[in-house]
């Protein structure tokens, strides 16, 4: 199959499984279990670092986020971290368990999401498919932790060792492209892990990429359309910040649900709806074309050919 025949048939699997419902159902539990991740994630940082540092580092995670949504999240990081270094050292063994189940239910519901887009029915047990979540909740806290890591530890080697114009440049460009290699593996290992069959194919894959560019792009058109012609500041009010990081969520979902149809379309996965639909226009393209060839036999211009 063609690329641009896997993405037409990737749209259709997308669209008769209604991906952009699901994508905003995704959306609203991923918001939901984003603070217990936030949580999480600065008790664990809290650990090892000074935590005052951490919402310094979390503004330039959040710099290509909508201003709205960047704000809410790095107020939520500012009263995190105002505990303290030593607060956040005690309460981290209960504060992450509880944060990590209540960040799970986002993954939980993403996987679920995944397979509903496959067209695999839920396999095993309630309990068991809630640890697989867990534990991708964990690897997502992992990646989090590496992200800030990176990010805090570049600029601070940069001033240890004096390092010029050019070096700082280029030291900034490979640090994002870490980064951006990092967001191609964990979507790689979610495509992998979250359907319910044995993984194919290698780990970055064209849904992968697809998805990977989908939502980069995106967050910066929406950021960019926030800034200079969104009024959500003007019909909102002070619930903005929300609405924006819903909407910018609901956007990755959606860029995330549809690499999933691009790698259920390359693995030869797809619904009823969509093998109907392929026939049902598959039909159609051969009925133009006997009617054309009939009319180019019996002289008729092709222009005056109802394809009905």
């Amino acid at each position: 199959m063609s690329p641009l025949q896997t993405l037409v048939t990737a749209w259709r699997q997308a669209s008769a499984k209604q991906a952009s419902l699901l994508a905003a159902g995704v959306a609203f539990f991923l918001f939901t279990s984003l603070f217990p991740a936030l949580i999480a994630m600065v008790s664990v940082y809290g650990l090892v670092a000074d935590p005052d540092t951490i919402a310094d580092q979390a503004d330039r995670l959040t710099a290509a986020l909508p201003p709205e949504a960047a704000s809410f999240i790095t107020d939520q990081m500012d009263q995190l971290t105002a505990a303290g270094a030593g607060s956040l050292g005690v309460s981290a063994v209960v504060a992450v368990a509880l944060a990590l189940y209540s960040a799970s239910s986002g993954i939980f519901h993403l996987v679920t999401a995944i397979n509903q887009l496959y067209g695999l029915p839920p396999r095993g047990w309630y309990v068991v498919r809630r640890l697989s979540g867990l534990a991708l909740t964990v690897a997502a806290l992992a990646f989090g932790v590496l992200s800030v890591s990176v990010v805090a530890v570049v600029p601070v080697v940069l001033d240890l060792t004096g390092a010029g114009a050019v070096t700082r440049v280029i030291a900034h460009v490979i640090r994002w492209l870490v980064l951006a290699g990092a967001v191609l593996v964990a979507i790689g290992v979610l495509y992998r892990q979250a359907p319910q069959r044995p993984p194919t194919g290698p780990l970055i894959s064209r849904g992968v990429v697809l998805a990977a560019a989908i939502w980069l792009l995106s967050s910066v058109g929406f950021s960019i359309y926030v800034e200079t012609f969104g009024t959500y500041a003007r019909t909102y009010g002070a619930l903005a910040g929300v609405v924006v990081l819903l909407l910018w969520l609901w956007i990755g979902m959606w860029a995330i649900l549809f690499g999933a149809c691009v790698e259920a379309t390359r693995q030869h996965i797809v619904s009823d709806e969509t093998i109907a639909q392929e026939a049902r226009l598959a039909r159609e393209r051969a009925t133009r074309a006997r009617l054309a060839v009939a009319a180019e036999e019996s002289g008729e211009p092709r222009g005056r050919v109802d394809p009905r």
